[in-house]
């Protein structure tokens, strides 16, 4: 079964979706879970619930949410690295590339950020280019949000 819910935190309403173990879906747009199958059940997030509110006003540096992304290859040893970029700190694309063993691979390594199904989990916003923000699926006002979040 797959659950749905709506968290609402300081950077707009946040999608939330899940099956009976895991988290699977994390998205700034509150259409995107819109149209699955899913209940709406407020309780199966607790944890994920208590950790975002962690996250935005106590200043939890790393979740513990059991989660599950779909991807091998190049892209999972992309998120690999991602998850190991500590709180408050932020990497290029290019080191990311580096990492994994493939240096000219730095566009694919926004694409593989770009397709992050679980964003702040996977903290792909710690991703920059190394001229700027680079992108953000949830736009670049909110990525700039949580870098400013995770500085102080």
């Amino acid at each position: 079964m797959l659950y749905a819910h709506l968290y609402n935190s300081p950077v707009g309403d946040i999608s939330l979706l899940k099956d009976d173990s895991d988290l699977i879906g994390v998205s700034f747009s509150n259409q995107v879970f819109c149209d699955t199958k899913a209940k709406c059940d407020k309780n199966t997030f607790k944890i994920i619930i208590d950790q975002l509110n962690e996250y935005f006003f106590e200043g939890r540096k790393n979740f513990t949410i059991q989660y599950r992304l779909p991807f091998t290859g190049f892209r999972s040893e992309v998120f690999n690295e991602m998850i190991k970029i500590p709180y408050g700190e932020s990497v290029s694309y290019s080191y990311i590339a580096e990492k994994v063993g493939n240096p000219k691979a730095y566009r694919a390594v926004g694409t593989s950020c770009g397709k992050n199904p679980i964003p702040l989990v996977v903290p792909c916003h710690r991703v920059v280019s190394k001229s700027g923000l680079g992108g953000f699926t949830g736009g670049l006002d909110i990525k700039k949000f949580l870098l400013e979040l995770e500085s102080n």
